[in-house]
Formats: C-alpha cells, structure tokens, sequence
C-alpha cells in the first residue's frame, strides 16, 4: 500500500532486505525466523503536510469499487487513515478470521467486502515511541464450486462428482500495538500488545454422487446436505521484550522476554444430510437421514519466557560470540464439542432444513460424539550456540534441546483420556552467510526440528460431522522429525544492470503423521486414522537471471523451476509412495521507452504423480500459455494499457481442461495542471473465458480436480483524486528519520510468500 500511494517525489531511498525475526535482532539469538522487509526512506526536509488518494468506480454487472489513502506527516509522526468498499474480490487487508472456525466453507468465489483502518507511529523522538495499526474488515462472500474426485484403491477406484454453494459472511477486528522505549543506550523496553474479534456466519449446500470405475459406473451412494454455522471469537496477547548491553563489557547482552495469550472461540452449528445407499444388501439400511446441532467451545490459555544470554569470547574485535537461550511455554486448552440428535418429522415431505439459533428442546444429547477435552501442553527449549562474526562471512553454529509433553483429560469418557506423553529432541542448527563482495552472496541455513502430533490427531474420538468420511485419532502417534537445508545464491551487477539468482530447498522427515483410510464397498464410507510413516523427502530449485540489453530499452528475463517430492501415505490400508514432479521453465522479454512499455512472457509446466503401488497409472498434467502486457504514455495526460493471458491445460478429467483467453484493458486521462485528477475506463475479461480450475494429488491417491466461480467480463468507469501538501522545508532535525507510512520504525510492509513481480493490468486483487 505504501509503495502504490507515497508521492514519488517523497520517496529517498527503496531497500528490500531480509532479516531476522524482531526477537533474533534485539536479543543476538537466532530463531529461525526470517523476513523480507521493504524499507521506505522520507526525503530530507518533506516531512509535514498531507498527501493521499481517493477512487472510486461503477461498472456493468453492478460491480463498484471505492478506496482512500489519507495520510499526514507532522515532523517524526505519521498518521494514515485507509479504507474502501467494493465488490471485486479486492480484500484488502487480509480477513484474518476466517480461519479461526472450522466448517466454514471452501475458498474461491465472488466477495464484497468493506474496509477501514489506521496506522499510526507517534513520538517527539527515537527514545519513546508508539505505533500501530487497527484494521476492521467485513466480507460477504458468494461461492459455487464443482469438484471430481478419484479415490485409487487397489483392484478398483471410487468416483466423486459433488456441486456446493456457500454463502459466507464476517466481521473481523483487529489491533495490533507496538511500544518501544530506549530507556538509555544500554537498556530496551519493547512491548507488543495485541487484539482481534471475529463473528462469522456461513450457509452451504452441498450434492455428491459416488461411483464404482468410472463416473459411467455403478452409483454406490448419493448425499444431499445443507450446514448453517454461527461462530464468535476473541483473542487476546501481549508480548514484552526487555534486552540489556552491559557497557563494561562489549558484546555482552541480557534479555527478557516475556508472553501471555487468550483466545475464546464459540461456535453452534446446524447439519442435515439425506444419504442414500445403493448396493446394500440389506433394504431396510439403505438411507441415512441427519439432523444434529453441534455446539462447540474452545478457550485457551498460554503463557511463556524467554532468557537469553550474549557473551564475547576474548576481544570483541574478533567477533566470537557464545550465545545460550531458555525458554518455555505453557498452554492449556479447553475443548467441547457437543452433538446433538435432532428427532425427524414423521413426514418428511417437502421437508426444509431449519437453522436452529438455539438448542432445541427436543435434542438428544449423543455422548458417543460428544467431548469435552482439558488438554496441557509444556515446552522447554535450552539453546546453545557458537557465533562467528567478520567482513566476509557470518557463521552460526549450535544444538537445541527441546523436552515438551502433553496431556489430555476428557470430561465425559475416561477412556479417552491420554496419559501425560513426553517428547525428547536434540537437534542442531546452522547458518552460514559468506559476502563476495557489497552485491553478491551465498547463504546456507540447516535446521532440525521435532514436532509433536496434535491432540485432535491424538485423541480416539469419531468426528461424523461428515457422516460419509469418519475421522478418528490414533493415541500411539510419534512425533515427527523433520531436517532442512537451504541455499540462496544472489548477485547484482549495478553497472550492467543483471540480476541473478539461485536458490535449493530440501527436506527429509522422519515418522511424518500421514493419514490411513480405508472405504467400505458397498456403502462408499470412508473413515480415516492417522499412522507414522517415514522417508518423506521434498527438493526444490530455482534460478533466475534478469539482463538488459546495452542499450537498456530491452530486457531479458529467465527462470527455471523444478521440485519433486516423496510421500508416505495409504491407499485403502495398503502401504503407498507417491512421487510428485514439477517443471516450470519461464522466459521473457521486455521493452521500455519514454512512452511505451511492452512485455512478453510465455510460460509452461508439466506435472508427473506417480505411485509404488501396483495398478497405479502415473499422471501427466500440462498447462502451456503466455503473458503479454503493453502500456503507451502520451505526454498530455493520456495512458492506455492492456494484457492478455493464454491457459491451456491438459490431463484434467473430463470436464476440467480448459482453455482461455483473459484480456484486460483500460484508458485514463489526466486533468489539471498538477495531472491530480483522472478518469478511467477499464474492462476486464473482454472475452468472457475466466476459467478458476485446479487439481491437486495426495499420497493416499487421491486426485481432486475443481472449478469455482469467479469474476467474469465487466466494465468498471472510475475517477480518482490526489492530493499533496508536503512542503520542503529546512530542519537539519530531521534528515535523519526515516518515514515508515506502515508499521513503527524497524517493521515496515512485510512480504511474505510473495509470487515476485508486478503487473500494470490482471485480474482483480486477490485473484
């Protein structure tokens, strides 16, 4: 947001770098965390006044979109006020609650959706200051999707052809608060407090056919289902970090930090199903009809500390550094979940299920389904480590030692109960940064982890919510061992102008929790455990070069993916080894002038499943394509832009190849003599083909195809306004701040898992 709406003439210095985690920085000990941060510096002497951007827009189909960006500068303190309202799969900022229930629907779909939010980072100067941002989001979400799934067994295969529809709506809160106080160059307060509130309601409908060899075969059941949920919840944390440099001392530090989180989730849900068997044997079992309302409640309580330690060994000047870091966590879950058994009518003709807002008085309680768990879980972790520090290269070095347990009490049946288990790990950690020089460096990261099974995959209880695939915990799970690698190659030329990049990811991980089901032939259930299972291994490589041409007006660009993947998993009980290779070899070709801009990229990838297991056909998916973008500036205010897409994909089942053709395009003309004023025309999926396919394979050989709805051809008129007041005064006071129009000082707009790249035109944000 930030780098879309600050003026360009505000702007002084753009830096893209990653880091360590907060916690890693303050303290000297690495976590493992990293992020990449975008890094804005505010000119010298511009930093008072108001700048900021208003749209809006209205199109056929009723689509509408309207955003602000308000944002003043008043010495070091920044004040923004952002918000909007369209219906254009644009969220914004992200709706974070919706991942805090459970049965909420799938993803894809049409939403509508509102904003409003305020960041802040106020203090007269760098010793104390206060910053933040509170976001509220609301979202209505209208989803269709069409699924084919293969269930490969040994001997035969299952076939699933099943429609949905959801509608989903939410509120989301959240506040997140930062406090950082340098009480003396030796001393650091740092304190993050942090809130959220969610309520959701979701109404879906659901159609599904099973059938034997083929989706021409014979019909092994049928369901018809309809599911209303209601769901509150509200979290709250504060995590307080105090770090301390001993100045008799150089390069001994001390930290503290300290965390405390609460989070209470209440969600009522209503279900019905119509199933029907066909190939029962017995005529008098060959329907299921369900009606049952499901009242969950989860609470939780965690607290945890962390003490860490910095010591210099011998002269600080050769950068030796001991480092030994505690910490441990506490948390302590509660887990109900009630069912109930609804009592049918005696004549279910034209009978319409009913979305109880309450329990209804003539509910059966179901204890069988019914739990309610009092889970604790405590964690220790004794970290030791050797840093090495110099002008060429960074080496890290040490083990970790993490005992944890677990326990679990359910309240209605002590044979559910799970005795306290406890998990042992010595694992080491690496990291190692070698710097060729200012723009070209490798990096190589090892880590070793263990991670314990969850309670719900512990836990011996049938979950039914879905009548016709049964899940149930298996309390002999082992914990999983996971090791990983990673390589980063980067080197930047400034003088050419070339850009290159490589990069290798690998992992291997021992007694990996995988899923065990097994399907009944005549009724089509499935029910589903889960078991250990080792030797799952993933590899991924990437490189990418990026070089211009001596001229500079054309450039070139390549890059080459490949990552293959070996998974344990069960088909039908038997044992299974799926193997899963990816190839994607991009390239592309760019032209830029004073007034015109052009770019072309054709794209390819090619997927092979394969299977240990005997009869097991291997797959082959292709999708081929291309992206192609242009964009003309006249110098009196006129700017026209327009890219088209080609997919094409083959492999799919019948019914979800596709081919498509997405082309955009869009006119703006600027008025005023300060160009602040423009009014635009775009139109997006010209051709009416926006397809929203996608398929995805498992090692229990599982292949799902799927389609959703999404936004099709509209023409959106819009007009936007911009407006700047900052003046450039003199005060030497300032020149060495540097603005941050996001998070406090130090954060800055994090990106995450980001696809690369930025495009003129596409499709809608979010999509």
């Amino acid at each position: 947001m930030a780098t879309k709406n600050l003026p360009s003439e505000l702007v002084d210095k753009v830096q893209v770098v990653d880091r360590k985690s907060d916690l890693a920085r303050i303290t000297g000990v690495d976590d493992g965390e990293e992020e990449t941060v975008i890094n804005l510096t505010v000119k010298k002497n511009m930093k008072n006044g108001w700048f900021g951007t208003v749209e809006g827009g209205y199109g056929t189909d009723k689509r509408y979109e309207g955003k602000f960006n308000i944002s003043t500068f008043t010495d070091n303190n920044q004040i923004s006020i952002v918000g909007g309202a369209n219906n254009t799969n644009d969220l914004g900022f992200m709706d974070s609650g919706r991942g805090r229930f459970s049965s909420f629907g799938s993803s894809g779909g049409i939403t509508a959706s509102q904003q409003l939010g305020l960041n802040f980072n106020l203090g007269k100067t760098d010793k104390f200051r206060v910053g933040g941002n509170i976001f509220y989001t609301h979202t209505d979400r209208d989803a269709e999707s069409a699924t084919n799934t293969e269930y490969r067994q040994t001997g035969r295969n299952e076939f699933k052809s099943s429609t949905s529809s959801t509608r989903d709506k939410g509120h989301n809160l959240r506040a997140d608060l930062r406090m950082e106080w340098k009480i003396d160059p030796n001393n650091t307060l740092d304190f993050r407090p942090q809130f959220s509130f969610n309520n959701r309601n979701t109404q879906s409908w659901g159609e599904s056919y099973m059938y034997n060899n083929g989706f021409g075969g014979d019909l092994i059941n049928s369901d018809i289902s309809k599911r209303f949920n209601h769901g509150t919840s509200y979290n709250a944390s504060g995590r307080l970090i105090f770090n301390h440099n001993f100045p008799s001392k150089p390069g001994r530090s001390f930290s503290v930090q300290a965390s405390y989180e609460f989070s209470d989730t209440k969600q009522h849900s209503t279900t019905w199903s119509d199933i029907e068997y066909y190939l029962t044997s017995d005529t008098e079992d060959n329907d299921d009809k369900l009606y049952r309302f499901l009242d969950n409640h989860q609470w939780n309580n965690s607290v945890g500390a962390r003490l860490t330690w910095t010591e210099p060994l011998g002269d600080v000047k050769r950068g030796n550094f001991l480092q030994v870091a505690y910490r441990f966590q506490y948390r302590f879950n509660n887990a109900n979940k009630d069912t109930y058994s609804v009592p049918l009518p005696e004549d279910l003709t034209g009978f319409t299920p009913v979305d109880f807002s309450t329990l209804p008085e003539y509910a059966i309680f179901d204890t069988d389904l019914s739990n309610r768990f009092r889970n604790k879980f405590g964690t220790q972790e004794l970290q030791v480590g050797y840093k090495k520090i110099n002008s060429k290269y960074n080496l890290e070095a040490g083990l970790v030692f993490s005992p944890s347990s677990s326990a679990s009490e359910d309240l209605l049946n002590s044979n559910r109960n799970i005795p306290t288990q406890w998990v042992w790990n010595v694992a080491p950690f690496a990291r190692f940064r070698y710097r060729f020089n200012k723009t070209k460096s490798i990096r190589a990261d090892y880590r070793a982890r263990t991670s314990a099974p969850s309670l719900t995959q512990l836990q011996p209880v049938a979950d039914e919510s879905d009548p016709l695939h049964i899940t149930r915990g298996n309390p002999d799970l082992k914990p999983t061992f996971t090791q990983s690698l990673n390589i980063h190659f980067n080197n930047y030329n400034q003088d050419s102008q070339q850009a290159m990049m490589a990069m290798l990811r690998l992992q291997y991980s021992q007694n990996v929790i995988v899923n065990k089901t097994v399907s009944d032939p005549e009724t089509g259930k499935r029910e589903t455990t889960y078991a250990n299972a080792n030797g799952n291994f993933s590899g991924t490589g990437m490189f990418m070069i990026n070089q211009p041409f001596r001229n500079r007006k054309w450039r070139f660009s390549a890059r080459a993916m490949a990552s293959y993947s070996s998974m344990a998993g069960y088909i039908n009980g038997d044992f299974n080894r799926s193997g899963n290779l990816r190839l994607s070899p991009n390239l592309g070709m760019t032209f830029t002038c004073d007034v015109f801009q052009m770019s072309v990229n054709p794209t390819y990838s090619f997927n092979m499943a394969t299977n240990s297991l005997p009869n097991q056909e291997n797959l082959y998916t292709h999708a081929y394509g291309f992206r192609t973008d242009a964009s003309l500036y006249l110098p009196f205010g006129l700017e026209v832009n327009t890219d088209l897409d080609f997919d094409k994909t083959t492999g799919y089942s019948n019914g979800f190849n596709s081919v498509s053709w997405l082309w955009n395009a869009q006119i703006s003309y600027s008025l005023l003599r300060d160009k602040s004023l423009t009014l635009s025309v775009r139109a997006y999926d010209l051709l009416g083909q926006k397809k929203n396919i996608s398929r995805s394979v498992s090692a229990n050989g599982t292949i799902t195809d799927s389609r959703y709805n999404d936004l099709t051809r509209y023409v959106m008129f819009g007009i936007s306004y911009t407006f700047n007041t900052l003046k450039n005064k003199k005060r030497p006071e300032m020149d060495n701040f540097d603005g941050h129009p996001g998070p406090p000082p130090g954060e800055g707009p994090r990106v995450r898992g980001g696809r690369g790249g930025m495009r003129r035109m596409g499709p809608p944000p979010g999509h």
